[in-house]
């Protein structure tokens, strides 16, 4: 009767200290959030040659993030832009070259692996840009 009583309270004690003890945090993705990019001045579209800042909220503050853009349906995703970010955020500028709609991701490499944040897609138009100004037709 003793030995069973001493066998379950160590089970007991050992159970305990497994809930009790610290767990280690899951890796995870560095990038935490999806694009953030400025509204276009035009208010509808964003224009083809015009610079916009593109914000993007890391946990890795010492690894470059990569702007990627892709046309929908299309698995090419060339770099855009690269920033090493400052504290949490990586601020890069985006200029739109082509008409059209694209999707804007944020990529930065994690333990051996490409890590992406979540899609935005946008569109772009032709317009004029002038004096600091973008305008769409």
């Amino acid at each position: 009767m003793k030995m069973t009583t001493a066998v379950v309270g160590a089970a007991a004690c050992l159970a305990a200290a497994t809930l009790a003890a610290p767990v280690a945090p899951q890796a995870g993705a560095t990038v935490r959030s999806s694009v953030d990019i400025a509204a276009p001045s035009s208010f509808s579209n964003y224009t083809v040659g015009c610079h916009y800042e593109v914000r993007v909220k890391v946990d890795d503050a010492t690894t470059p993030v990569r702007l990627v853009e892709s046309t929908p349906g299309s698995q090419y995703r060339p770099t855009v832009a690269t920033a090493i970010p400052s504290a949490d955020t990586a601020i890069l500028v985006w200029t739109p070259t082509q008409p059209g709609r694209r999707t804007l991701m944020a990529v930065q490499p994690t333990r051996g692996r490409m890590v992406y944040s979540k899609p935005i897609t946008v569109s772009v138009s032709n317009g004029l840009v002038a004096f600091g100004l973008c305008f769409s037709f």
